[in-house]
């Protein structure tokens, strides 16, 4: 038309391109390694030894990383779901529900891996059908498994630091020093551990810290404008309030 050429997306015969399928095959077979570097962080005391020192909340510590079971939990749902589906089209023996219960977690990993990996084309050629995800039923296709393999891969790199974001600054809230300088500090788990200041490098705890806030709103709230008062009619001068 007009003698130019129009590009316009359309469907292909696969759901990913080559480097994308790539990319999905490498982080299915990252996800080993990964599984069991975060299984070493499923204990919070060997953590906290092999890792930098933060300020934790005063409460009681939980004895088990709750962002690592749940992330390990996820995983092999994920995986053991979608090992399920290519048994079914590859025409492998079916998983047995009530001895695949029984197993160990690094067996269900080694034996969901070595499927997927030996049938990825498969895999991302399934068709949409109904499969559980989180408490409901979803129509998933392989270019889903896709999807939530890169997505599994990601969420264990951030987990494990290897995707860390920069500090978040605390605009709005200054330190005793004087200085608006707090930076948040996170704990093994990527959640808020409290602040720290740049200027002073004075650290604050989640408590510290949630109490610092408190602090700095009271001046604020306890202002009041002073209201105006209406000059006189017969002054010749207005003054100001």
């Amino acid at each position: 038309m007009d003698g130019k050429t129009r590009r316009l997306p359309a469907l292909t015969y696969q759901p990913f391109c080559p480097q994308d399928r790539t990319a999905v095959s490498k982080s299915l077979n990252d996800l080993p390694l990964l599984w069991v570097r975060v299984h070493q962080r499923l204990n919070k005391s060997f953590a906290v030894a092999g890792g930098p020192v933060v300020c934790v909340s005063k409460s009681a510590p939980v004895p088990l990383s709750l962002g690592a079971d749940a992330l390990l939990r996820l995983i092999l749902a994920t995986l053991v779901s979608w090992e399920e589906r290519v048994r079914d089209v590859a025409r492998l023996t079916p998983l047995d529900t009530s001895l695949s219960r029984r197993r160990r977690d690094g067996a269900v990993l080694t034996q969901a891996f070595t499927i997927l990996s030996a049938h990825m084309d498969a895999l991302l050629a399934l068709p949409a059908a109904s499969m559980a995800r989180d408490d409901t039923f979803e129509d998933l296709s392989g270019a889903d498994a896709g999807l939530e393999l890169l997505d599994l891969a990601y969420r264990c790199r951030a987990f494990l630091t290897d995707t860390k974001q920069r500090p978040r600054h605390l605009s709005g809230v200054y330190c005793d020093c004087g200085f608006a300088e707090l930076y948040e500090l996170l704990d093994d788990d990527g959640q808020h551990a409290g602040a720290k200041c740049r200027a002073c490098r004075a650290e604050y705890d989640a408590q510290e810290y949630s109490d610092l806030t408190k602090v700095r709103v009271e001046p604020v709230k306890s202002y009041r404008r002073r209201s105006l008062q209406p000059a006189g009619a017969d002054g010749p001068v207005t003054h100001r309030a």
